[in-house]
């Protein structure tokens, strides 16, 4: 069984930063510490952050990559954090929902950079 987060508010995008809170789980749903049937799934987008960081083009301007790396690293973090108390996996099935520029390609980067 894969699950996720409740999409909010797991998480508080205040413009300059991220607040996210861990899941609430104390066991997967449905089974125990430990399951060999869960996976932890979550998304990240540096535009959570706020409406204003990606109003311009839909994406994150390179001007908040060191904001988006810091709300990756949050989350990304925070979520593992979680897996490793279920003793679960985690997986990162959506991020980087941007096109073909470079700032597309800093979000990919932090975000595979940060999951490894």
């Amino acid at each position: 069984m894969m699950f996720e987060p409740g999409q909010f508010p797991d998480m508080l995008g205040l413009g300059t930063e991220a607040v996210v809170w861990d899941l609430g789980f104390e066991t997967p749903p449905g089974g125990q510490i430990g399951s060999a049937n869960h996976v932890l799934n979550d998304h990240t987008y540096c535009c959570q952050l706020g409406a204003s960081v990606c109003a311009a083009t839909g994406e994150p301007s390179a001007a908040d990559k060191d904001r988006c790396l810091d709300l990756h690293q949050r989350r990304i973090g925070t979520r593992n954090s979680d897996a490793k108390k279920l003793g679960i996996p985690l997986i990162m099935s959506e991020f980087g929902a941007c096109m073909d520029s470079q700032e597309c390609v800093t979000e990919v980067s932090q975000v595979t950079s940060v999951a490894d």
